[in-house]
Order: C-alpha cells, then sequence, then structure tokens
C-alpha cells in the first residue's frame, strides 16, 4: 500500500514538475497561504538515555542507521519575511542498536550483544516558525525549527530483540512523541527542497518486558530515542 501510494505520489510530482519550469518564466509569486506536497528520504538513529541490567549500567553501544521515506501535506503561512508551517505527513522509519551487556564490568574482555531492531508507521503534524533569509521570487531560501508531534499506532510498530535466549523480549511504542526539528528550505518557482533534522525529547518505548513471564530472566531497561536526517523534494500548488 505504501508502495503504491509513494509510486503515485512520484507520478504526481513528475507531471506537476513542469508547472515550476514555467513559473520561472513568469516569475512566480508566492501568497501569504499557500500548500504543497512533498515526498522524502530520511535516516534514523537510535540514542541510548538509560541502558542497565540487573541494576548495572551499560555504557556501550552502537547503532545501525536505517533510511525510510516519507510523504506530506505541508501548509505554510507568510508574514512579510517570518513563516508558521504545518501540515501532516506519514512516515515509515527504521533503526537498529546493540548494547553489550559486558560494558558494565571493566575487566571484561568479551562482548556479548543484545540486538534490537525496530520499525514504525507514523503520524506527524509539525509546528514550526522561521525566517525567509532570501526572498527575491523565484528564489526564496528559508529556516525554521519547531515541534513535532509523532502518533505511533501499536499496530503499525515492529520490533525484535536478539540474542536473549533463552528468553523473548518485546515493547510497546510510545503513542505519542514530541520531537525538535530545525532546517533549511530552498524554493525556486513551485519547487522546494528541504533538508531537516528532528531528535525526539520523550522515550520512544513504553519500556521492555519479557513475554514469557519468567521471573529469572534479567530485567533490562533501554530507554532510547530516536534522531533523523531527512531530504524532501516538493511543488507548491
Amino acid at each position: 500500500m505504501r508502495l503504491r501510494l509513494l509510486a503515485t505520489l512520484c507520478m504526481i510530482l513528475t507531471a506537476t514538475s513542469a508547472m515550476a519550469q514555467e513559473s520561472l518564466g513568469r516569475q512566480f509569486q508566492s501568497t501569504n497561504f499557500n500548500w504543497g506536497v512533498r515526498i522524502g528520504f530520511a535516516a534514523t538513529g537510535t540514542y541510548l538515555t538509560k541502558a542497565v541490567m540487573n541494576d548495572h549500567k551499560l555504557p556501550d553501544y552502537t547503532q545501525d542507521t536505517q533510511v525510510g521515506n516519507f510523504i506530506a501535506l505541508q501548509l505554510r503561512l507568510t508574514a512579510k519575511s517570518v513563516l508558521f508551517q504545518t501540515g501532516v505527513g506519514l512516515n515509515s522509519n527504521k533503526s537498529s542498536f546493540f548494547v553489550d551487556r559486558n560494558s558494565w564490568d571493566p575487566e571484561s574482555t568479551t562482548r556479548d550483544e543484545v540486538g534490537c531492531s525496530y520499525s514504525a508507521l507514523s503520524l506527524t503534524i509539525p509546528l514550526q516558525v522561521g525566517y525567509h533569509v532570501i526572498d527575491r521570487p523565484p528564489y526564496r531560501m528559508s529556516i525554521f525549527t519547531g515541534p513535532r508531534l509523532r502518533f505511533v499506532p501499536s499496530k503499525y510498530y515492529s520490533v525484535e530483540y536478539t540474542n536473549t535466549d533463552p528468553y523473548v523480549y518485546s515493547d510497546s511504542p510510545a503513542s505519542l512523541v514530541s520531537g525538535w526539528t530545525a532546517g533549511m528550505s530552498i524554493q525556486i518557482g513551485r519547487t522546494f527542497l528541504d533538508f531537516e533534522y528532528e531528535a525526539t525529547i520523550n522515550n520512544v518505548s513504553y519500556g521492555m518486558y519479557e513475554t514469557t513471564g519468567n521471573p529469572s530472566a534479567p530485567d533490562f531497561t533501554l530507554d532510547r530515542r530516536v534522531s533523523m536526517i531527512s531530504f524532501s523534494y516538493g511543488i507548491i500548488f
């Protein structure tokens, strides 16, 4: 379903890109309010804010940054050189991390890594303010920042923990994740390119639990946040 949706949007953007080229010749003028559609990719990384096993802190972990994709409807209101933008987006993100459960022991010479791979489909709503650094139609360059709210339905979230035999662990996603964004937008006529960084503020998971209820299973706490670097291409209609 997501692939068909992305393919359809690609065809729409390709078909309407001629409008952007035409706008260059006739000095396209942005109105105080406009809307657009953008499609892009986001590299997602995980960083642990708290890693504990049976009251032992685990300081050593690594992350595997992976690329997801997204589509978004963007609404922008401009007052002179100041802008406010919001909208709604559909994001598909995935990432992995590995934590060494021997890292609490300074005398340990071996690694014993617990891995976690997860993916999520989320609905996002940004609330951003910015400033037009360059505003000379049809060219415009803007910087912006602000929060983004991310809603993650549990049915569209999957997680797998590895190297925990004979125990099996899982977790549940936080239904609402807040993040802070900062980025830059370059607009030429009707087309624009957005570069953006986002870091989540709260833990993205409600916590690990052992699914079989084995009382002898190690007690893990792996609180984590994510950061995303994204690039997108859009059309203003």
